[in-house]
């Protein structure tokens, strides 16, 4: 029958400020059936926003929990501990135990939207084993899951489950939640590295955490801009320099200029003294020139009056001959 993890899987909402600032799909379920250490059909639910974590004692299931999300995803088997899908199948109890299915949900974190992946592996222990792809992307809104749901793991009844190649399950993991299957070192932390990752430096621990949260280039746009505000505060100081020494020559050279300054001021004040002389000698000769016009008047205006008298005299003279 299907099972609940109930005090294994318990969430944690310290961080759901964060968790609700990011956008796209969260994981919201993985539903189990005969994979691995899990007998039957294993439902973990995720109804937190924030952080989710998975805790229990050893052998609990929570390794299995992991490597049933990374089968789920296509990861390489090698991710799971396992030489071949027969060794994924649970075959507790049951003779006809030949296959598994590991089925992830994940749910808009806000409004209408879900995602349902889901790996099957048919394993019989007298066959060749092989596994297929089913996904159902549902963006109609009538998110129905649950684990009472008739559709159990499928979250709407409504769109449409198809079979997907790996690739096209690897192009659309990509796509809706920016996971490269090829590369689950990105998403994914072995238990086997956990020790070398242990004996990193904070620096390389701090980088290692950034390219796992898929915030380095957060930090690479901080850097950049610290390089940015450093290469400006250099060349604030550069011009901080020219001024001073700018103004340091001035101090030196103030005399020289003081000196320069009243030179030129004295000079326009001759210019304009040059031009009051000009014009008062102007006015000086236009007077002149007037009182010589009016005594070139008087003069031919008393020659004319005389040479009138002198005709004058000499028609009188020349009367009297003739008389």
């Amino acid at each position: 029958g299907t099972q609940r993890l109930a005090k294994m899987v318990e969430p944690r909402d310290e961080d759901a400020a964060l968790a609700a600032s990011a956008a796209g799909l969260a994981l919201h379920a993985v539903v189990l059936d005969d994979f691995k250490s899990y007998s039957g059909r294993v439902v973990a639910e995720f109804n937190s926003r924030g952080i989710i974590a998975i805790v229990g004692p050893n052998g609990a299931g929570k390794s299995c929990l992991v490597e049933g999300i990374c089968f789920a995803l296509g990861l390489d088997l090698r991710s799971m501990r396992a030489q071949n899908l027969k060794a994924l199948v649970n075959r507790t109890g049951r003779d006809d135990g030949v296959a598994c299915a590991v089925s992830c949900v994940f749910r808009a974190r806000s409004g209408a939207g879900a995602l349902c992946v889901q790996r099957r592996a048919i394993a019989p222990a007298d066959g060749p084993a092989r596994s297929e792809f089913r996904v159902q992307s549902c963006s109609c809104g009538s998110f129905g899951w649950g684990v009472e749901h008739d559709q159990l793991p499928w979250p709407c009844d409504q769109c449409e489950v198809r079979v997907a190649r790996r690739s096209e399950l690897k192009a659309l993991l990509l796509r809706e939640l920016q996971l490269d299957v090829d590369r689950p070192d990105t998403f994914v932390v072995q238990q086997s590295a956990c020790a070398s990752i242990a004996q990193q430096t904070p620096l390389e621990l701090l980088c290692f955490i950034e390219d796992f949260a898929r915030t380095a280039h957060l930090r690479r746009g901080v850097e950049a801009e610290a390089a940015t505000v450093g290469r400006l505060r250099a060349s604030l100081a550069a011009l901080g320099a020219s001024l001073s020494r700018a103004c340091a020559e001035r101090t030196r050279r103030s005399p020289a200029l003081d000196a320069a300054e009243e030179l030129e001021a004295c000079r326009l004040r001759l210019e304009a003294a040059k031009g009051a002389h000009l014009r008062l000698e102007i006015h000086h000769l236009s007077r002149a020139a007037a009182r010589h016009e009016q005594a070139k008047a008087a003069l031919h205006t008393a020659l004319e009056a005389a040479r009138g008298a002198l005709q004058a005299s000499r028609a009188r003279e020349k009367e009297a001959a003739e008389a």
